[in-house]
């Protein structure tokens, strides 16, 4: 898939994405942003994902990383994390665009994101909160993407019910070092996408 996008009057560029590509944007001041797949018989399968900042005004940035499956495959690994200095970061912070959690992307927003390649019959934990926020009360999405396959399966903390591809599940009165279980219970790895938010 292509995206193309301007920034702060700067000249179009467009960016490869490939699988276990992440690209943040913030819109800010003002973006030109357009996106395509560039395969004619390909499907591309994306999750645009919207967080609505903490302050507006912001400057226009692209933020693109590579994040690793077999990584993925070990347990969940970050992917967004918020901006260190918080909603009062200083210009010289905003500049250096550094997240609370090395490796990740810096998000302006109380958010953290994770993702996870779950073998079947193996059980990953996310820790809510993930160590990046000091707002003890938190609120997490957990989503099983849309895959060609159609065979992965997850089940929450041990709970009956099990969600297919295509499902979520809201988790809401849940505090920072919580653990949640996700288990995948189908004949195929799950990709699993975990958004925890104040």
């Amino acid at each position: 898939m292509l995206r193309k996008g301007s920034e702060g009057g700067q000249s179009d560029k467009f960016y490869r994405m490939h699988r276990g590509d992440v690209q943040f944007t913030t819109g800010g001041t003002g973006i030109a942003h357009s996106e395509q797949n560039e395969h004619q018989g390909d499907t591309v399968h994306f999750l645009q994902i919207w967080a609505i900042p903490w302050k507006r005004g912001l400057t226009p940035r692209y933020h693109t990383r590579h994040f690793d499956e077999e990584e993925k495959r070990k347990g969940f690994v970050p992917i967004l994390s918020p901006l260190k200095g918080g909603p009062d970061a200083s210009s010289e912070q905003e500049r250096a665009a550094e997240p609370t959690i090395p490796e990740t992307i810096p998000i302006h927003a109380d958010l953290v994101m994770g993702a996870g390649l779950i073998p079947p019959q193996v059980r990953f934990e996310w820790t809510v909160g993930a160590k990046a926020t000091e707002a003890t009360k938190r609120k997490v999405y957990i989503h099983l993407p849309m895959t060609k396959q159609g065979k992965a399966k997850i089940r929450l903390d041990g709970r009956e019910d099990v969600l297919n591809e295509g499902d979520g599940a809201f988790i809401d009165g849940v505090n920072a070092g919580d653990k949640l279980s996700v288990e995948s219970v189908g004949e195929a790895e799950a990709e699993v996408v975990v958004l925890d938010t104040a």
